[in-house]
């Protein structure tokens, strides 16, 4: 067909720790592999004059092997051999890669303490990997890494080291805490906006920015930052009462939803009852519906839900089922779950063949037990147990930013009351935030992620966004 076929190939093995030049090794393979234009993604590809530095021989614990192969056109490539042996196409690879990527309740956060993972000899080596110098922030009481505000944000509105461990962990757990966030007022006794720095220069809008790589997104229903709090836009969404709020995400009617939410509490009364927020992640929810109701899990695969946004000013409606997986051939209880969407306040109309109606809502009501706290129900006590031990719920105090994962996280708020007579400033329950894009975020982090440690690729969760990740 014209292209190129393989010369000649031998393993390689590289010196990861210098920068010595060497020879290429002698030892030979059979490579029965394919053309230059059909081969997986290779590590570099050189010309006829093949740069390659700190080759070696003799293979120890510090050397990486590479597959090097010189095509017919004279043209050399140079392939991971660990990423090779990852990608074989076979169900023992397929397999392992699930494994390192799907949420599992195991990385959830917890109701008490941080994830079961952090317990696991997996995450001391991943810890080890990232964090050779034995810097790696630790997990505060409530559960939850809390990274300092100043160690993301310079003075000069640089981005600071800290970005990477932001990052790290939102990725790695879903959620973080931003701790001693400047007050975007400048008078901090006021709840008048009109006094309020420009959206642009707000704490919340600079770590939006800073973890996305420059943008914030998703500002065309409540503006680029919204505020949270009762009254807020003539309360034409719920969360500008002092209601509770179930879990969900955040539009949800749209085709790509935000991925990261941040909010910024910049009130929060002594007098306020209440308005604890909460957490649970949805994607560790879905792999535990799969275990205990195996045919509900497969009913919320199939049937899609309506999602909607209807009032002045916004007409949107969008169709999918509530639980999304891997494209593969493979059995549904073999595949990897690549994306939840659960968010009942702003659920439409079904459309489903009337013999699907009845099953989807049992099998609508087991996740809603698993997801909701709220929902005790006798005779369901393994879904709410999980449910009660999963969800993580703490007021957030003012200087205090809560990210997290909307496509993967499920966030809610208790009900909140401020008894008549109290002093304006001790009955005030006001949040600040933004959303940002799930993939130009995600880029940020693996950026990061490869520039701290390249030749040690560690594997990133799934973080909801509808497919798998391929290191």
């Amino acid at each position: 067909n014209g292209r190129p076929t393989i010369h000649d190939a031998k393993i390689v093995y590289c010196d990861i720790d210098k920068e010595e030049s060497s020879k290429l090794s002698t030892e030979r393979i059979n490579v029965p592999g394919p053309t230059v234009n059909d081969c997986c993604h290779p590590l570099a590809i050189y010309g006829t004059h093949s740069p390659w530095v700190s080759a070696k021989v003799d293979e120890t614990e510090s050397f990486r092997p590479y597959l090097f192969i010189a095509w017919s056109d004279k043209s050399t490539s140079i392939y991971d051999v660990e990423w090779l042996e990852r990608f074989q196409y076979n169900d023992k690879s397929r397999l392992e890669r699930r494994e390192r990527s799907e949420v599992q309740p195991i990385h959830a956060v917890r109701k008490n303490g941080p994830p079961l993972w952090n317990d696991t000899a997996a995450f001391d080596i991943e810890c080890n990997v990232i964090y050779p110098a034995k810097d790696a922030p630790e997990h505060a009481a409530d559960g939850l890494v809390h990274i300092d505000y100043n160690s993301v944000i310079g003075q000069d509105g640089e981005f600071r080291d800290g970005l990477f461990n932001l990052l790290h962990f939102i990725f790695r757990d879903g959620a973080v805490i931003v701790s001693n966030t400047p007050s975007p007022f400048s008078d901090h006794n006021s709840d008048d906006v009109n006094i309020m720095i420009e959206d642009e220069s707000m704490p919340v809008a600079k770590l939006a920015k800073a973890i996305s790589g420059g943008a914030i997104s998703h500002g065309m229903l409540y503006g680029d930052i919204f505020h949270v709090r009762t009254g807020e836009r003539n309360a034409n969404n719920v969360a500008y009462t002092s209601s509770a709020l179930c879990p969900h995400q955040d539009l949800a009617y749209y085709e790509s939803t935000p991925g990261m939410q941040l909010l910024h509490c910049v009130a929060m009364g002594k007098d306020v009852v209440g308005g604890e927020s909460t957490l649970i992640d949805a994607m560790a929810a879905a792999y535990q519906l799969r275990e205990l109701r195996p045919k509900s899990f497969e009913t919320l695969t199939k049937c899609p839900a309506t999602f909607v946004k209807q009032r002045d000013g916004a007409c949107m409606t969008y169709r999918r089922p509530h639980i999304a997986l891997a494209e593969d051939r493979c059995s549904i209880f073999d595949r990897e779950i690549t994306a939840v969407h659960w968010s009942p306040p702003f659920e439409g109309p079904l459309c489903l063949p009337p013999e699907d109606v009845d099953e989807y809502y049992e099998a609508y009501a087991d996740f809603e037990r698993l997801l909701n706290v709220d929902m005790d129900v006798p005779s369901e006590k393994d879904l709410a147990s999980y449910a009660d031990e999963f969800t993580w719920k703490r007021k957030l105090k003012p200087g205090e930013v809560l990210i997290f994962n909307n496509r993967r996280m499920l966030h809610g708020r208790n009900g909140f009351t401020v008894a008549d007579g109290v002093k304006p400033q001790d009955g005030r329950r006001h949040l600040v935030g933004c959303y940002t894009n799930i993939d130009d975020t995600l880029n940020t982090y693996r950026v990061g992620l490869r520039e701290r440690q390249p030749c040690s690729p560690v594997s990133v969760l799934n973080v909801g966004n509808g497919t798998t990740i391929v290191p």
